[in-house]
């Protein structure tokens, strides 16, 4: 089941155990046998009286919330879904030992809550997404892979092998929701391809401008050449080879040396000036040093970040 990045805040639903506290003699049987269509009728009132209220729920189906496989018996077995990481409560249904399994691998609640914060921190610096830009740029490719190597490095001192192979996979998955929802919202605002100029080799989709926004143009401006049909670029990285550089050579840092990150800003720069200088962003007035300065900068405290969190969570305070 993919990542679904609008759902990340919705509270899960609760299930519940069931217990067989007795078990009704003769009598009481018959009495409700005898009653039951009477309650049969007021249960269905009572249906559709919750619905009028818009309190009724079909049914009480865990897909949506994040987790499945409930089976009843001594305690209560849940398999949460990979997005249980990045939610924002704590899984709430737990097994007799207080642990949870996602993705198939059991979790105790401290290594759950110590993996959700490294995790959370991972995707709080990457710098789209839901209540961020939905546009991805170059440097949010980057921003993934150090997010995705610093939950690696995690994962692989702290857990066994196949916790971190669902918690890797999870981080995997959260990036991959980042390119659907940038894709599904391009589709959404009739994004459409441009080719034959040099920004489009970088920034290859463009939104259509609408009516409203050309008039007030023209209103400003009478001599805008701006006409019906013209298009807006967008700034959304389009340049496969370039995004498949940078994710190349961001997936490969190393988090037992925090000075390994600076060689890799030299040719992150080299990569995206051309790409920055397409889009309108000069050497003139020292513009193009400043917007490559920020990125680095932005790039290299995510990873200081990334190492700090690492850090902290692996302290094992029993000890």
């Amino acid at each position: 089941m993919a990542i679904d990045l609008t759902t990340l805040n919705v509270p899960g639903i609760l299930p519940q155990k069931v217990y067989d506290s007795y078990t009704p003699n003769k009598t009481e049987k018959k009495l409700i046998n005898d009653n039951w269509e009477e309650k049969k009728a007021s249960a269905m009132d009572l249906i559709e009286q919750s619905k009028k209220n818009g309190s009724y729920r079909e049914s009480a189906s865990l897909n949506g919330a994040g987790v499945s496989g409930i089976t009843a018996g001594k305690g209560t077995y849940c398999n949460y879904s990979l997005d249980a990481f990045f939610r924002e409560k704590m899984p709430i249904v737990s097994d007799e030992n207080d642990s949870f399994t996602i993705g198939g691998a059991m979790f105790s609640r401290e290594e759950l809550e110590e993996c959700r914060a490294v995790m959370r921190a991972a995707v709080d610096g990457i710098g789209c997404g839901i209540g961020k830009n939905t546009n991805i740029d170059y440097r949010n490719y980057a921003e993934m892979e150090i997010a995705a190597g610093g939950v690696r490095a995690y994962a692989s001192e702290n857990l066994t092998e196949s916790q971190a192979a669902v918690v890797n996979k999870a981080m995997q998955e959260y990036n991959d929701a980042l390119i659907k929802l940038e894709k599904d919202t391009l589709e959404r605002a009739g994004a459409v391809d441009v080719t034959g100029s040099e920004v489009s080799k970088y920034y290859g989709k463009a939104q259509p401008i609408s009516k409203e926004t050309l008039e007030w143009i023209h209103g400003m401006n009478k001599d805008s050449k701006l006409r019906s049909g013209a298009a807006a670029t967008v700034q959304s990285a389009t340049n496969e080879d370039l995004i498949n550089k940078i994710r190349d050579m961001f997936s490969k840092l190393d988090y037992s040396d925090s000075s390994s990150i600076n060689s890799l800003l030299e040719r992150y720069s080299e990569y995206v000036t051309p790409a920055k200088m397409a889009f309108g962003v000069s050497n003139s007035g020292g513009y193009l040093a400043q917007a490559l300065s920020q990125d680095a900068a932005g790039l290299q405290n995510q990873f200081k970040n990334m190492l700090n969190i690492i850090r902290y969570r692996s302290i094992d305070y029993k000890a």
